[in-house]
């Protein structure tokens, strides 16, 4: 069979060609018959030099048979053949078992509307020059046959359907306009250039292995294999089943223009990698199916989207920026709202946004570009490092969600940048094991949770406490250098808890300044910054490292801090603190309301006559306050109280 094709394969030498006119043979019976039948115009069946018509009103088909091919070889070899069909009239030529061995050769084959061409375990051989051949605006039939030769247009003169069911299909130009369309139901396509020209290839079985050009037509593939690589320029691909084994880049220049198109997934495999708009504004969607690439490249014009199915990618991701006119910068997209993204890296310059689905970095996360956003608002995004650099008004985004970052979590700016917001918090979890906030970026926790298990690194960085549960690791201030780093407190309600930071050396030159605090330098109020549990968590030098600037309830200044027996920082304001304490008249007694230093011990004493004092209860004030109810009141007339706060 291999043998057949390359016979049917047009070789063509340089020179003048010279094409005498044809004679018109046309079939004149009303009804149908055989090839070799007595039914011409020219009262002899068809030959060299003639075009055949089969043009004539009714409904009937000319069969070319297998005892056409065996008796009548020398007919098989015409100019041209025209198929049409008037009002209420429909022709069809019928290659039926004629074998491959004597092909049908013509220089044209035109198939109007409203008739057709159908061939089993036949042959097929267009032999016209470039730009001619065989010409659809009907119906084609290919079952277990050879088409082969120079080029056919499908859908030019109507809109013309070729049914590829079987057999090799080796034509070197295979040209389908809207609204032609080719199904491949089976065979092989693997020869030559498919012009997808806003028709429309559909693949459901058998091997596509041609070159495709896309210019506004599609190319949908439902099963089989796809071994090519596709360069989509204007026009799309969906993959809803079967294999896809070639690159992809969507879309593709034409050397002249950029193109605008794109590919989705809806099923099936997809072995090869991914391109998206290297050359135009391209787009890729996998909303099902399994794809496989080595790599994957979200161009500045490109969009990337899925929201299903399942992307591994051997490789990098790579999301990128071009700066396209002064002091303005295109950016990639990438969203992902559903299902399972796995690489071994991700370098992220444009958007990144994560509505939903899972994934997972094996490698690391690095952001650069001017703008580089990294936006989770549900799912889940884990990986093993991620290093956000510099950005204007980029950074990562945690609207919801968790963010998993295994080993270290780097969030740095460059200089032109101060307004850098590094990290923003607004709800959602990150769960991480060191972050390091280098000079000038700002890691902002807002509602988002934070787990952090290693060393926080403040290097003249800031942080913004939020409302939420946060747990950082244990403090390092400064990382070597000698410049400030600032924690700036939630105007609400914020509880910042660090791990003990005692066995950490802080740079000495370095300060910690903490902006808006608003506790109680008894502690334990609504908003606290506790490092440990004890107050052993800071040495003395780091204790004099940390300032609370303009702290709430005291004189504009800047006050050192102190750190209590529970490990809660306060500012030191100079003055003795003195406990206080109240009383609240109950049904069963009276309720005394002591406020003192949180994690001290005080001792609760009575008395009716302010002289003679009798020790009743000591208690610890564990989060700076005591309540105790004393039901003995009801049987004295006077009953006086009073704190001592234990050594």
């Amino acid at each position: 069979m291999k043998d057949l094709i390359r016979l049917l394969i047009p070789v063509c030498a340089a020179g003048l060609v010279f094409r005498a006119a044809a004679q018109s043979n046309s079939w004149t019976s009303p009804t149908s018959g055989n090839w070799q039948d007595a039914s011409w115009s020219l009262g002899i069946i068809p030959g060299t030099n003639q075009t055949v018509l089969l043009t004539n009103a009714g409904w009937k088909a000319v069969q070319i048979g297998a005892a056409t091919a065996q008796n009548f070889p020398q007919s098989l070899n015409v100019n041209s053949v025209v198929i049409s069909s008037p009002t209420n009239s429909f022709n069809t030529l019928l290659l039926n078992y004629a074998g491959a061995a004597h092909p049908l050769t013509v220089q044209t084959l035109s198939v109007a509307s409203n008739s057709a061409v159908t061939l089993f375990s036949s042959g097929l051989q267009i032999n016209g020059p470039n730009g001619e051949g065989m010409t659809i605006g009907g119906t084609f039939n290919q079952n277990d046959s050879v088409v082969g030769g120079n080029q056919i247009n499908v859908g030019y003169i109507g809109p013309g359907v070729y049914n590829f069911n079987g057999g090799y299909l080796a034509v070197s130009q295979l040209w389908i306009g809207g609204p032609g369309v080719l199904n491949q139901n089976g065979g092989t396509n693997a020869f030559g250039i498919t012009h997808l020209d806003g028709g429309t290839y559909v693949l459901s079985n058998g091997l596509y292995g041609a070159t495709a050009y896309f210019d506004g037509g599609e190319f949908h593939q439902f099963g089989g294999l796809l071994q090519t690589n596709l360069m989509i320029f204007r026009g799309g691909y969906v993959l809803a089943g079967g294999v896809l084994d070639g690159d992809v880049v969507v879309p593709a220049t034409d050397g002249f223009t950029s193109g605008n198109g794109g590919m989705l997934q809806t099923g099936g495999t997809n072995f090869g990698s991914l391109d998206i708009g290297s050359y135009g504004q391209g787009s890729c969607t996998l909303s099902n199916g399994v794809s496989f690439a080595e790599s994957l490249l979200v161009d500045y014009e490109g969009a990337y989207n899925q929201w299903g199915g399942t992307q591994t990618v051997a490789g990098t991701i790579n999301l990128a920026e071009r700066q396209i006119a002064q002091n303005a910068f295109g950016v990639g997209s990438f969203g992902l709202g559903g299902g399972n993204l796995y690489s071994t890296g991700f370098s992220i310059e444009g958007y990144y946004t994560q509505t939903g689905g899972t994934n997972r970095i094996m490698g690391d996360v690095t952001t650069g570009g001017v703008e580089a956003h990294l936006r989770l608002t549900n799912g889940l995004f884990a990986a093993n490092n991620v290093i956000a650099n510099a950005a204007s008004e980029g950074g990562i985004f945690l609207e919801g969600g968790t963010l998993v970052v295994t080993n270290n979590l780097s969030i740095g700016a460059y200089s032109y940048f101060p307004s850098w917001q590094g990290f923003v918090g607004d709800t959602g979890q990150l769960i991480a094991s060191n972050i390091l906030v280098n000079p000038g970026a700002t890691f902002s926790c807002g509602a988002s949770t934070i787990l952090e298990s290693g060393t926080l690194t403040l290097a003249n960085g800031g942080l913004r406490a939020g409302s939420a549960p946060q747990q950082f690791g244990s403090l390092l201030l400064g990382n070597g250098g000698d410049t400030n780093s600032t924690i700036c407190m939630p105007p609400d309600a914020g509880v910042l808890q660090f791990a003990d930071s005692s066995s950490l050396t802080w740079s000495n030159e370095a300060l910690l300044v903490i902006e808006g605090w608003s506790g109680s330098l008894f502690g334990g109020d609504k908003e606290q910054i506790i490092f440990g549990t004890n107050a052993s968590a800071l040495t003395t030098n780091q204790l004099a490292q940390i300032q609370f600037h303009n702290p709430a309830g005291l004189a504009a200044g800047t006050y050192p801090a102190k750190i209590l027996l529970t490990g809660e920082i306060v500012p030191n304001s100079g003055a003795p603190l003195h406990a206080d304490l109240a009383l609240n008249v109950q049904s069963n007694g009276m309720q005394i309301n002591l406020r003192g230093e949180a994690g001290r011990s005080y001792s609760i004493e009575t008395s009716t006559d302010l002289v003679h004092w009798v020790p009743w209860t000591n208690q610890v004030a564990s989060d700076g306050t005591i309540h105790v109810t004393d039901t003995q009141t009801t049987n004295a007339p006077v009953r006086f109280y009073r704190a001592k706060l234990e050594p």
